[in-house]
Formats: C-alpha cells, sequence, structure tokens
C-alpha cells in the first residue's frame, strides 16, 4: 500500500480533515452570499467566522478516538483535553483578541493612534460558532465512520 493509500484508509485522518475542508467551505460560501461576489469565495482560507474549523477538526478528532479506541481510552482522553484546550482558545483568548483588534483598528482609523501595522479582526470565534463547528466535527466523524469505514 502506498503512502497516498495508506492516509484515506485512516478513518480518524480523513475525519478530521474532511470536517475542516467543509467549514472552511462553507465560510467561502458565506463570503459569496455575504459580498454578492464571487469575491467572497476567498474567506475560505480566512481564520474565524462560522462555523469554526478549530471546533470541527479537534471535535472529528475526538469522536474519532472515541469510536476506535473507547471512551476509558487514553487516546480519548488526549484528544478531548486537546479539543477542550483548543476550543477555549478559539472563543477565548482569541476572540478576546479580535474585539481588542477592533478597537485599536477604529482608533487608527479616526487618527488618535497611529500604528504602522494592518491589524486583522476576524481572529477567534463566538460561543456559537465553536458549537456549530464542534457539531460539524462529530456529524463527520460518525457518518464517515457509519458510511465509509465501517
Amino acid at each position: 500500500m502506498n503512502n497516498f493509500e495508506q492516509l484515506i484508509s485512516n478513518y480518524t485522518f480523513v475525519s478530521i480533515f474532511l470536517a475542516w475542508f467543509l467549514a472552511q467551505f462553507a465560510k467561502g460560501i458565506q463570503g459569496i452570499f455575504k459580498e454578492k461576489s464571487i469575491k467572497g469565495f476567498r474567506r475560505v482560507i480566512a481564520n474565524g467566522g462560522m462555523p469554526s474549523s478549530h471546533a470541527s477538526s479537534v471535535s472529528a478528532l475526538c469522536t474519532a478516538s472515541a469510536v476506535m479506541y473507547g471512551f476509558a481510552s487514553f487516546q480519548f482522553a488526549i484528544s478531548f483535553l486537546f479539543a477542550l484546550i483548543v476550543m477555549n482558545d478559539a472563543f477565548g483568548v482569541r476572540y478576546e483578541t479580535g474585539k481588542h483588534s477592533k478597537v485599536l483598528k477604529r482608533l487608527i482609523e479616526e487618527g488618535e493612534v497611529e500604528l504602522d501595522v494592518n491589524l486583522k479582526v476576524a481572529v477567534g470565534h463566538t460561543p456559537l460558532q465553536v458549537v456549530i463547528g464542534a457539531a460539524l466535527g462529530i456529524t463527520v466523524a460518525l457518518v464517515m465512520h457509519f458510511f465509509v469505514y465501517n
């Protein structure tokens, strides 16, 4: 079996990748509708937004670990802890950083502050974006298990 065959036969990897891809693709589709232009699809490579690809990826990992090894396994415990840390960071620290950058950007635009950097505002996720991303990841991993890898 060559490397590519090994990769696509890896249920966990495919679940993680597909959950991430679907979340990012959904952002691109939303971008088209929000901007009323095909240029909105560039959101497919953006961080932040609905749904959280961070949450979808780690939820797929956690679900696949539970399916493959059980809830009492070391693999599930590690992936669950990892998922909690990533999702907390996505809507905790990164979301607050995004709010701070919005304020700084407004101060720069109003001329009250001068900075030589271009601030990126869409840094984190709202709790709803994280929950939807997590639901997507769980669903993808379960669908892949029951309909593809079973």
